[in-house]
Formats: C-alpha cells, sequence, structure tokens
C-alpha cells in the first residue's frame, strides 16, 4: 500500500515560515527574509495554524514570537527542510546539475573561496556554486537549519551539533593609520592599552570581534566600541579614515599594510612576551557525513587534499 501523508501534515513553505519565524524573531522579519508581504506570512502561519490543530504564535503589540507549540513544530520542521534540501541535492545531481550551496564569514568569503572556487571548477563534473555571507553566528544558523551544506567560520567557539574541520588559520592585527601614536612609537600594546582606547569594530556574533573579547576577557577587560561595523570592508575604511584602531582579520589588511596605508601594531602580555590572536578558520556541516558529493570535493580543496 503506498504511503501517505498524515491529515494536517503543514506543507513546506509552511514549515520554512515557522522556522524562519524562530530565528528572525517575529512575523515581519521572517517575511522580510523570504521574500514574502506581511499579510501573505501572517496568513500562511495561520492557515498552518488550522491545519495543525496548534496555537504557534503569540501574536503581541511590540511583536509575535513562537509558543512552546510553536517552537517544537519548528524543531521537528527543520529536520523536514534539512531533508527536503538533500533530496532536492540528489535529484539535481542525477540531473547531472551538481549545485552546492555554501554560507561564509566575510573574510573567508571575500578571501579564501574565490580560489577555492578556482580549484574546484578544474576538476569534473561542473558544479553551480551559491555563496552567502554573513557573520559566523549566522553561518552556523544557516548550516544548522539546512539552508546551507558547507559553512565556514571563524572564531574560538565550537557549535553544538555539528561537524567541523579546521582548514586553515588566520591571526588577527590590530591596524592604526600611519600618523596614529601607535605607529609612531612603535611599541607593542598590551590588553590594557586596547581596552582602554575606543576601537573600530565589527558587530556581535562575528568571529573577530569574538577573539578579541575572549582575548581581553583573560584580563578582566572589555573593548570599548568607538563605532560598530558589520563588514571587513566598512571596519578597514573607517580605520583608514582615522576613525580609531581596529582588529581585523590579516587576510583582510595584507595590502593596505604592505602598502603603508596602515600600520600592525605588535601586542604582547604584561610580562612583555609577544601575544597572537590566532584564530582557526573552520569547515562546518551537518553530521554524520559530508551531506553531498559537491560539498565533499569543496571541503577537500578547501583542506588542500586536491
Amino acid at each position: 500500500m503506498a504511503a501517505r501523508l498524515p491529515a494536517g501534515t503543514p506543507d513546506l513553505a509552511q514549515m520554512e515560515l515557522l522556522v524562519a519565524v524562530a530565528d528572525a524573531g517575529g512575523i515581519g522579519a521572517a517575511a522580510r527574509t523570504l521574500g514574502l508581504s506581511q499579510p501573505t506570512a501572517s496568513e500562511r502561519l495561520r492557515l498552518l495554524e488550522r491545519r495543525v490543530g496548534l496555537t504557534l504564535v503569540h501574536r503581541r503589540p511590540e511583536g509575535s514570537v513562537l509558543t512552546d507549540d510553536g517552537e517544537r513544530v519548528a524543531d521537528w520542521a527543520r529536520t523536514v527542510l534539512r531533508s527536503a534540501a538533500e533530496l532536492a541535492a540528489g535529484v539535481a545531481e542525477l540531473r547531472g546539475e551538481a549545485r552546492l550551496s555554501v554560507t561564509a564569514s566575510l573574510t573567508v568569503a571575500e578571501h579564501l573561496i574565490p580560489g577555492w572556487l578556482v580549484a574546484l571548477a578544474a576538476e569534473p563534473p561542473p558544479v553551480t556554486v551559491v555563496v552567502q555571507m554573513g557573520n559566523s553566528e549566522a553561518v552556523v544558523r544557516d548550516v544548522r537549519d539546512g539552508r546551507a551544506d558547507l559553512g565556514f567560520i571563524e572564531g574560538a567557539s565550537t557549535p553544538r551539533g555539528l561537524r567541523l574541520a579546521t582548514v586553515t588559520r588566520d591571526e588577527l592585527a590590530l591596524v592604526v593609520t600611519p600618523d596614529h601614536p601607535w605607529a609612531l612609537d612603535g611599541r607593542p600594546r598590551t590588553a590594557a592599552d586596547v581596552a582602554a582606547t575606543p576601537l573600530v569594530m565589527r558587530e556581535t556574533g562575528s568571529g573577530t570581534r569574538e577573539v578579541l573579547e575572549r582575548w581581553l576577557a583573560r584580563e578582566g577587560l572589555s573593548p570599548r566600541p568607538a563605532v560598530v561595523l558589520a563588514s571587513t570592508h566598512a571596519l578597514v575604511a573607517a580605520v583608514r579614515s582615522g576613525v580609531g584602531p581596529g582588529v581585523v582579520s590579516g587576510l583582510a589588511v595584507r595590502g593596505d599594510v604592505a602598502a603603508g596605508r596602515l600600520v600592525a601594531v605588535a601586542l604582547m602580555d604584561t610580562s612583555g612576551r609577544r601575544v597572537r590572536l590566532d584564530r582557526r578558520v573552520r569547515a562546518v556541516w551537518r553530521g554524520p557525513g559530508v551531506p553531498t558529493p559537491p560539498a565533499a570535493r569543496l571541503l577537500s580543496v578547501a583542506l588542500g587534499e586536491r
């Protein structure tokens, strides 16, 4: 006898919207993420609630949040959406239309992925690769929820429930303009120096900020943001314009330092020993294995195995 879906089974679009509400923190934000109007999203959620016979969303003037039942249904929906994405990828591969969805932190997307894609394209079969960018926190969320086959993150924390592999390392650099006092005196700076100075910083959730905050926290300190920016390019531009010192990926400022537009300032601990703000660049994916052959190929390139 053919398998049939039970009555009340939500459709994929409804499940995708419910998960988006959970992630975005409201119906309006979820609608924008999915390219829907808010009335369309609200109606779709009402249809979902009628279909399952449960109240899934608390609708309040200050915003909408999932109920306890909504949170549980959203967790189950994530599993279904991951399976649907794997089904679509497998069918595309059978048609000879291999497709790979990658999400990466800004530094990795701008400075490492282009070279990896060149190496990937040099070997058959062809793969259509779609790359999205976000901070490390957003990358983990996209991979966990099945919106990406493979992710690349920086930072020190280890996301739960995902497989990881270190592909390279990146040293952060404290950079200033050539006329900044720290560049002129040439002395290394301590955690206390850095914490006492307003900095150009990345947003919460970025791997760069996480590494900086962990280093300062070991000394009982925290940074003082002069300005918070959501991209590496914007951070570097702000430092170059004289807003203040910034801590950024060494990969991102290699050209500026070599050309003399910025100066890298050494860091030291209280005993005068050199400090390296080193971080791992890691691939992340859903276990137990790499989800698709194209993802396995790109991971192999990133690990230097091809």
